[in-house]
């Protein structure tokens, strides 16, 4: 029994320490915004809040994963006027507070070079794409986009776009006065990952 009990303690060690480090995004160092337009016209617009967890393994990506979390009243387009109506009409944030993404699949890119499918190694930056469901304004909806990547050991930084349909989510169009915006809206990150330091949190 003592020797069957060491096994499974030797197992449960060799698991941990073969798991893929865990990093916090950290929002001081990371960028999350979004463009919403209409003929004529761009608004830029900012996330305050959010925070998240990257699962990353440089040699095998699909052990990999990414967990996002907004506070959806945190968007905010600069106008307070234009920003409360898209938070109580359009993201209704007390019904929705939070906007969620889930990844299912990270995928490195390769381009057909040689070595182009070789594990990501430390100070190298890939392409890779990054599969998963996110869920806006109580809508579920699976997306697929690529991202730049650059891995330093115990960090990783990740920057990209990706497009979304507001009305895929169930939003309604944005009017402001006599504007009517698009229902496209476009995406931008620059996203900084961590591991926890020691005695942090």
């Amino acid at each position: 029994m003592i020797r069957l009990l060491a096994a499974a303690v030797a197992l449960l060690a060799l698991a941990a320490d073969e798991a893929p480090p865990s990093m916090r995004i950290d929002p001081a160092r990371s960028v999350l915004g979004f463009t919403i337009s209409r003929p004529g016209e761009t608004i830029e617009g900012t996330v305050g809040e959010f925070s998240g967890e990257v699962v990353f393994d440089p040699g095998s990506p699909d052990r990999s994963a990414v967990r996002l979390q907004v506070r959806a009243a945190s968007l905010a387009t600069g106008n307070g006027l234009r920003d409360r109506k898209m938070r109580k009409s359009c993201l209704e944030v007390e019904r929705f507070p939070d906007i969620v993404f889930q990844s299912t699949s990270i995928r490195l890119a390769g381009d057909g070079s040689a070595g182009s499918e070789r594990p990501l190694a430390p100070g190298a930056g890939r392409r890779a794409l990054v599969e998963g469901t996110l869920r806006l304004h109580g809508v579920e909806r699976s997306i697929l986009f690529p991202v730049a990547i650059r891995y330093d050991t115990g960090s990783l930084t990740a920057e990209g776009e990706l497009d979304l349909k507001l009305s895929d989510h169930g939003i309604p169009i944005p009017r402001f006065l006599w504007m009517v915006l698009d229902d496209a809206v476009r995406v931008r990150f620059h996203f900084v990952a961590a591991g926890r330091r020691d005695g942090g949190g």
